[in-house]
């Protein structure tokens, strides 16, 4: 992940859901740039955090022996912009039921909901030396860092 849009975990439940935070502060260059003298956070960074939380509850749910990899982005719909210095609060629901990695993810600024989109993805083995294993060193590594305080005690047992 060149940019990591995920900046807190606020809750997991493995392997049902995952919801985070994004302060779309930091992001000044992409603001400086998208819209000059009107900012706005791209839709594609929106989608981009929904993919990173989900690949967290992926990873994690599958104690990183595997990762997720995006087959198909479906409903992706925006209401309404998101501002410097806005909370994003996004939650990603995997699909009752359903044995695929199929998951509802929306997006709330102050209580607003701003977008949603369906995530499909495929599951890919984290064979050592291959690209999935190396996502999954980077997921592991931020999961580690953001999930111990949403896991408690889950946490330490997925790590060990």
């Amino acid at each position: 992940m060149r940019f990591v849009l995920v900046d807190r975990v606020v809750s997991i439940e493995i392997p049902h859901r995952i919801e985070t935070v994004t302060d779309a502060v930091g992001l000044d260059d992409v603001f400086a740039d998208h819209f000059p003298g009107y900012p706005v956070m791209p839709g594609a960074l929106i989608v981009e955090a929904f993919a990173q939380a989900s690949q967290l509850l992926i990873a994690w749910s599958r104690e990183l022996a595997e990762v997720g990899r995006l087959r198909r982005l479906s409903r992706v719909a925006f209401r309404h912009q998101v501002r410097p210095g806005d909370r994003l609060e996004i939650r990603c629901e995997r699909r009752a039921g359903d044995d695929r990695w199929v998951l509802d993810a929306t997006a709330v600024v102050a209580s607003r909901r701003v977008a949603a989109a369906t995530l499909e993805y495929d599951l890919e083995p984290a064979i050592p030396g291959t690209p999935a294993a190396r996502a999954a060193q980077r997921l592991g590594a931020l999961g580690r860092e953001l999930l111990p305080v949403a896991l408690g005690a889950a946490a330490r047992d997925v790590r060990e």
